[in-house]
């Protein structure tokens, strides 16, 4: 394609079709968090980086949805009744084995607080304290979806 050519329709096209260009996968994302309004945002904002968002507020709902049909990644609140994150995290790890998503902790408890807590059980792929940036939450579900 000539310089000249770049700037017609059909050859901008032609460029962002190309085969050596990769695309983005759509994920799953499991979103678990008891606050509405957190829970909703977290999944338009998932929707519109064009992954599938499945959702819930309660934890042992949660577990029940990874089981029947594993995500690739969880974004998991940290502070839940019934059960908090660390434990659904747990659970998952135990009852999916290699199945088990990546997660990502939602939490507005200090960051060491988080790590202090799941040390014990793993480590996440992440961690995105609330409020968040959308982003913010952007670049950590990217890196975590990135990583093997």
């Amino acid at each position: 394609m000539s310089a000249g050519n770049r700037g017609h329709p059909a050859a901008r096209q032609e460029q962002e079709c190309s085969p050596g260009r990769e695309e983005a996968a759509v994920a799953r994302v499991l979103i678990v968090d008891d606050t509405d309004i957190v829970r909703k945002a977290l999944e338009k904002a998932v929707r519109r980086m064009g992954h599938l968002a499945d959702s819930t507020a309660d934890s042992v709902e949660a577990l029940a949805m990874a089981v029947r049909d594993p995500p690739d990644l969880a974004l998991i609140d940290f502070r839940m009744p019934t059960m908090d994150g660390a434990e659904l995290w747990e659970e998952m790890r135990s009852a999916l084995g290699e199945r088990c998503p990546k997660v990502l902790f939602v939490s507005a408890s200090p960051s060491e607080e988080v790590a202090r807590s799941v040390e014990r059980s793993g480590h996440p792929a992440g961690y995105v304290k609330k409020p968040f940036h959308l982003d913010d939450l952007v670049r950590v579900v990217t890196e975590a979806l990135a990583k093997s």
